[in-house]
């Protein structure tokens, strides 16, 4: 069963979709590497699941036309001091804060001297992943087995697509298509000589490696400098995150 679906068996459609869908758009950001993208659409994900807890400790929440009241300390003693399951009062919306703040004083919401990067973008997904499982947790009503194995998978390590440490570079889906290692690494690498990347996807046949590479121009996915550098097209873009975000 899908997690939206779980969630509906307890709460209210529009709100759950809300949560699904902004968990969705962090956890896509996060694999193609977009950390400002991945922290903004944390702040969505924060204010759908303060309308839940709304909604599970005062019986009513903030309609999404209407704007939230700014989540601060205040806040989090009303939600402390009422009468509601532990995790509504005081765990989830502990998190929440936590994302707030990152979110809005870590250079994604305003200037900042610390821009958006991995180690906040990390911290954010992987709460994020706390708080749905938990939601989840609380929700099922029915088939606990099947729900734990949607929560297991749910928070799973994230394992990147590419190595990339500076030093190796690797793609590490070995079963990936040479025209798609292609795309994938010069999303990741940026514009670079056909001979740097055919050794960056490990592509050993020169002659034949050309002609792949000639064939994504075809389909208009890759283009070439002046200087012979290949670089991707708008739609080689698209492709490229695709790849990472679905493999």
């Amino acid at each position: 069963m899908k997690i939206d679906k779980l969630l509906k068996q307890k709460f209210p459609d529009e709100i759950a979709i809300h949560i699904v869908q902004s968990y969705y758009d962090i956890e896509n950001n996060y694999r193609i590497g977009k950390w400002k993208p991945c922290e903004l659409d944390a702040g969505h994900f924060v204010e759908a699941v303060r309308r839940l807890i709304e909604h599970e400790l005062f019986g009513s929440y903030t309609p999404f036309s209407k704007r939230l009241q700014t989540f601060n300390q205040n806040v989090l003693n009303t939600y402390e001091s009422a009468r509601g399951n532990e995790s509504f009062r005081i765990l989830i919306p502990r998190v929440l804060y936590s994302i707030y703040c990152i979110r809005n004083k870590r250079g994604v919401g305003h200037i900042s001297t610390i821009s958006p990067n991995k180690l906040d973008a990390t911290y954010i997904l992987y709460s994020a992943k706390w708080v749905l499982g938990e939601l989840l947790r609380i929700s099922v009503i029915s088939n606990p087995d099947d729900t734990q194995l949607i929560i297991d998978k749910l928070i799973e390590r994230q394992i990147d697509l590419v190595w990339d440490d500076g030093e190796t570079f690797m793609i590490l889906h070995s079963k990936m298509k040479t025209a798609d290692k292609i795309l994938v690494a010069l999303y990741q690498k940026g514009n670079m000589p056909i001979e740097d990347l055919q050794e960056k996807v490990e592509y050993k046949n020169k002659t034949k490696f050309r002609r792949i590479v000639l064939e994504l121009k075809k389909e208009k996915l890759i283009d070439f400098t002046k200087n012979s550098i290949c670089k991707l097209s708008p739609l080689g873009i698209k492709k490229a995150e695709e790849l990472i975000t679905n493999t």
